[in-house]
């Protein structure tokens, strides 16, 4: 049976994903001195970030989860993007599975630094799975979403 990580809890068992069926010592990664580039490795797998240019406009197109371990990437991406200097950011988050609280500081700062730099930012997304912790946490009031890309690409 291979291991995926979290696992429900049993008696004599840890759910932390540092110490996977309680081996090893407290905070010791079972990834050893190259837990760093494993988790990297990691992030990669669960995330799928892309770039397309159209006319002025950055679309970045986000597939996968985006959590604690891969909102870093999507934050240095959109950093990447924001000094192209485009008129416009558009996350295309229509392919996310999982939006936790770290995805959602990073559309924050985002959204800042749109608002800085005189970047339009818009989002693209109707899933539950980016709406409902936008709702939820009042943040969706902060942004302009729209149900598709076409309609988000509009002046």
């Amino acid at each position: 049976m291979s291991h995926t990580g979290w696992t429900p809890a049993e008696s004599g068992r840890s759910n932390d994903l540092r110490r996977p069926g309680g081996q090893g010592e407290p905070g010791q990664s079972e990834l050893g001195q190259y837990g760093r580039f494993a988790a990297d490795a990691v992030a990669e797998q669960v995330v799928d970030l892309s770039v397309e240019r159209n006319g002025d406009a950055v679309v970045v197109h986000v597939r996968g989860e985006v959590d604690l371990l891969t909102t870093p990437m999507l934050s240095k991406l959109l950093t990447e993007q924001f000094a192209t200097e485009p008129a416009m950011l558009v996350l295309d988050l229509r392919d996310v599975a999982f939006l936790g609280s770290s995805g959602l500081a990073a559309l924050v700062t985002a959204r800042d630094e749109a608002g800085n730099r005189n970047v339009t930012l818009r989002l693209v997304g109707t899933d539950h799975a980016v709406l409902r912790p936008l709702v939820a946490t009042g943040l969706a009031e902060l942004f302009s979403i729209y149900p598709d890309l076409e309609t988000a690409l509009e002046r």
